[in-house]
């Protein structure tokens, strides 16, 4: 039995708040279909994994909710009817809003295969956020694909017990506990840190340049609350390449082309500095054996002009490592220390809090899952393109509430190819595909990338 972590606890509020239930999806696309039977192969693998998991609410209310196994069946769909082969992405998008997942009646993921008209294939995993994060489900999805290879899996130890009175009321002690000293470490860190100082710190942007500029709130630039969708799908060895030959990585090289989407799109103005959330995976070398939920922090790498495109990823690179290094320093911001009081707090507060300061959502949002060698490999099926998205079920446009700022992106490699897909969250500049599209294709021109934008 294990309860909520402070990374989960966001999931959770988004939900209680809002009605919100974040949803991952994992897509292939084939050009030849996987046998049915190495689907149901895949299905039974994910019910045995860490994902089949139901969710218990505490007798105590400040008692963190609790994970047990999930006894539902696994959650497999398969189609009949054929999907057109260029609405193939289209109907996996859908199922992210569509799909019946509910943590509290252990639903938490689902399976979904389709053929297309043209002798291929379509093949979907979707799963709730709070029992995943986007490393653990592609971990979760490798594994299961190469349950289609090798022996039946092993069945999850995940206990089935639902904790009793004296357990929530000693967790209920230890959260009152944890939100004191957290509250203690927030003042100190307030107290303590200093800005960046751009005369003696090179990778800090000067803070005359490092203002936000005001922008209208999210729910009027996004009226509809529904995000366009682009596919990006490359060679990993050329996108290295690229990325190497103006003095970058594979992921500065992702990081330059989000943010330099915004800048193409018209979000941003030149000049203008946008901030790009980039994921980090807080899982150590035994992440096979981490069982959290969701174990990823986050970095805020500020980009206080459009990228040179064709130029020197140099400076995005060194904002890049000055974060992530400073993250491995265990360097927070003083709200980080906050989460610990936040989740003892009513949520009815907490929501207000939340709203009643200006939006924390970054400017774009470049997530690197990383390489996932076999992923792409279901039975004697080879996917010709695997990605991953994620979205928010629930969003209402007659709200004020919205998931994402400008852009938000998800790449991941498997078999050679890099994909990542991109949303596209401001309506006033990325309102339909195809100005997603134009926006993320002159970034990859002007980088000299070959690609598909689909």
């Amino acid at each position: 039995m294990s309860r909520l972590q402070d990374q989960d606890f966001t999931y959770w509020f988004l939900r209680e708040a809002f009605g919100w239930d974040v949803v991952l999806q994992v897509t292939w696309m084939f050009d030849s279909p996987p046998a049915a039977a190495a689907v149901r192969s895949v299905a039974d693998a994910l019910a045995a994994s860490r994902l089949h998991r139901r969710l218990v609410r505490p007798r105590i209310p400040v008692a963190r909710p609790s994970w047990v196994r999930s006894t539902a069946d696994a959650a497999l769909t398969i189609q009949d009817a054929p999907v057109p082969a260029d609405e193939r992405d289209e109907w996996a998008r859908a199922l992210l809003r569509t799909t019946d997942l509910d943590a509290e009646a252990g639903r938490c993921w689902a399976v979904h295969l389709a053929p297309d008209d043209r002798g291929g294939a379509v093949l979907s995993l979707t799963c709730l956020h709070l029992v995943a994060d986007g490393r653990a489900l592609t971990s979760a999805a490798t594994d299961a694909v190469a349950a289609t290879r090798t022996a039946s899996p092993v069945p999850s130890e995940t206990s089935l017990r639902r904790p009793g009175l004296v357990s929530d009321l000693v967790d209920a002690g230890l959260q009152v506990g944890r939100a004191a000293v957290g509250t203690a470490r927030a003042v100190h860190a307030a107290v303590t840190s200093r800005p960046a100082d751009s005369a003696t710190d090179p990778v800090a942007p000067s803070p005359e340049r490092s203002a936000r500029p005001a922008r209208s709130v999210p729910a009027v630039r996004a009226p509809r609350a529904d995000p366009s969708w682009v596919v990006v799908d490359t060679d990993t060895d050329h996108w290295a390449e690229r990325a190497a030959r103006y003095g970058g990585t594979p992921n500065s090289l992702f990081v330059a082309v989000v943010a330099g989407a915004l800048y193409a799109s018209g979000y941003a103005a030149p000049g203008d500095p946008v901030r790009i959330g980039v994921p980090v995976s807080l899982r150590g070398p035994d992440a096979a054996d981490d069982e959290r939920s969701n174990a990823t922090g986050g970095v805020t790498v500020v980009v206080d002009d459009r990228p040179s495109a064709g130029g020197d990823l140099g400076p995005v690179r060194a904002r890049c490592r000055a974060a992530f290094t400073a993250v491995g320093a265990g360097e927070r911001p003083a709200a980080y220390h906050l989460q610990s009081l936040l989740q003892v707090l009513p949520i009815a507060l907490v929501t207000r809090v939340v709203m009643a300061g200006p939006s924390g959502m970054p400017d774009a949002v470049a997530s690197n899952l990383g390489r996932f060698d076999g992923l792409a490999r279901v039975g004697d099926a080879t996917a010709t393109s695997v990605s991953f998205r994620g979205d928010a079920r629930g969003v209402r446009p007659d709200r004020p509430e919205r998931f994402g700022e400008g852009v938000q992106s998800w790449l991941l490699e498997t078999e050679g190819r890099t994909t990542f897909a991109v949303a596209g969250f401001d309506e006033t500049c990325v309102g339909s595909v195809s100005a997603l599209r134009d926006a993320v294709r002159a970034e990859l021109e002007a980088w000299g990338v070959r690609g598909d934008v689909a």
